[in-house]
């Protein structure tokens, strides 16, 4: 069994690096969203505790103003709760009173605060200030608070603990259940893999099991599959085409060297006989690489090697005009103006070898027309002669197909005539088929596209006829 390639071997696997990625972008989440809590967190207990030093700062200025000095009864001890504030007033910036607390803030305080404005200090450690002017007051301008938040801190200091502790946690559980979970969604996919490397060029039947998951790897089964159906179709076909071109070839080289070893053992040589079978046998075998290169060449050509623009009723008209035909039968060209994109040369090829079949076959009369309809332009190829069974009428295009009275050397062609018709029609977009004629025998009919899109997008993947044993 042949093992992943050697690059896959040193890589990470698709699940570690799913689960890598995942664990990177969700630690980058977290770690972002938890600085944003605590700067959020933090600045909201900063404004929580300069707004509760305003609230005592005005309480005490009221107190001032109705008092209209300092006087004992004053209250400058920090109010019931956890965290302390203190109080200190000021008279051009310099102390007069202050609560009760040791160790009292200081801070840089501006000098003549108009009455009621207010103005924020910052404190050392977890401490806010906030300086209030006071007017009306005998010995006092200013009313000074420091609001500590030693307990909001510590919460915020609770709350980086739990992050520490959670986010880690949390990034472990993203990271393996991303890797179980890819996994266990990937399992399908190696299952497939595994059964490819099963698969052999000689298991024509062998096939993927689908997945009834209704998501992209079921499809990806399907269409694997259809892609081993149609690998499997081209090499039957490819084994078929050199086993029908080795008994084609073997008829004509029998026949020369069979001429030969007579011509070598006769005593009385006919030397001009044996140069005519060598020659017919030649020409045979010359005619069949011929079409094979042609047939090659219509299935491997690009599309752009056919993008000219082709005027079919001339192509027609050249083909009737021109084809050789036997004494007594007469070739009748009818033609309308119309043009396809595609290779004039291909296009020949094809009218070329329809009507030759129809020549080989017609008792008297051979038809050629040409006409635009539907947006396509059809070419219709009409014989008085037997004409083709409805069962035989598929089997024709075939490569190395030939009916019973088809089989003769001297009249039979390559079988591969019809063959390179199909071919050059699937690669213009279009598709040739026979029925019956009004003449009494077969019509040809060769269908090719006048829309360069149209065309252009069909001839991106003709289509191989397929070989046929006769």
């Amino acid at each position: 069994m042949v093992g992943p390639p050697p690059h896959l071997r040193r890589g990470f696997s698709v699940r570690t690096r799913s689960a890598a990625a995942a664990t990177a972008v969700v630690t980058v989440a977290l770690v972002v969203g938890a600085f944003g809590l605590l700067m959020v967190l933090h600045g909201s207990i900063v404004r929580a505790a300069q707004s509760t030093a305003a609230v005592r700062a005005e309480d005490v200025a009221a107190e001032l103003v109705a008092d209209g000095s300092v006087t004992s009864g004053l209250n400058l001890n920090p109010t019931a709760g956890e965290d302390e504030a203190h109080v200190q007033l000021l008279a051009a910036g310099q102390l007069v009173a202050a609560s009760s607390t040791a160790d009292q803030p200081t801070a840089d305080v501006p000098d003549a605060l108009a009455p009621g404005q207010v103005v924020d200090l910052a404190g050392t450690g977890p401490t806010v200030g906030v300086a209030l002017g006071v007017g009306g007051v005998d010995g006092v301008d200013t009313v000074v608070v420091w609001q500590s938040y030693a307990s909001g801190q510590e919460a915020v200091l609770d709350v980086v603990q739990a992050l520490a502790l959670g986010v880690p946690v949390l990034v472990a559980l993203v990271g393996v259940t991303t890797y179980l979970l890819t996994g266990r969604a990937l399992r399908p996919v190696e299952a497939i893999r595994r059964r490819s490397e099963q698969i052999s060029e000689a298991d024509d039947e062998a096939r993927i099991d689908v997945p009834r998951s209704g998501d992209e790897i079921e499809a990806l089964a399907r269409t694997l599959n259809g892609m081993l159906e149609r690998l499997h179709a081209a090499h039957a076909s490819q084994l078929q085409f050199v086993a029908d071109a080795s008994h084609e070839l073997r008829s004509p080289l029998a026949a020369l060297r069979a001429e030969l070893d007579v011509a070598e053992r006769s005593s009385t040589n006919d030397w001009g006989r044996t140069a005519r079978v060598v020659r017919s046998s030649g020409d045979r075998m010359q005619r069949l690489v011929e079409d094979l290169l042609v047939l090659t060449r219509a299935e491997e050509r690009s599309a752009t090697d056919r993008s000219g623009a082709v005027d079919l009723d001339a192509v027609v008209e050249e083909v009737g005009f021109g084809l050789l035909v036997p004494e007594g039968l007469s070739v009748r060209v009818d033609t309308a103006p119309v043009q396809v994109p595609g290779s004039a040369d291909e296009l020949h090829r094809a009218v070329l070898n329809l009507a030759e079949n129809a020549s080989r076959h017609a008792r008297a009369h051979v038809r050629l027309t040409v006409r635009e309809a539907g947006g396509s332009a059809v070419v219709h190829v009409d014989d008085d002669g037997p004409g083709i069974p409805v069962g035989a009428r598929e089997e024709i295009f075939a490569r190395f197909s030939r009916l019973d009275t088809g089989r003769a050397r001297d009249t039979g062609g390559t079988g591969l005539g019809l063959a390179i018709v199909r071919g050059i029609a699937a690669a213009h977009g279009g598709e040739v088929h026979v029925g019956d004629s009004e003449l009494g025998g077969a019509r040809f009919t060769l269908t090719i596209p006048t829309g360069t899109e149209h065309a252009r997008a069909a001839r991106s993947g003709p289509s191989v006829p397929p070989p046929v044993t006769t």
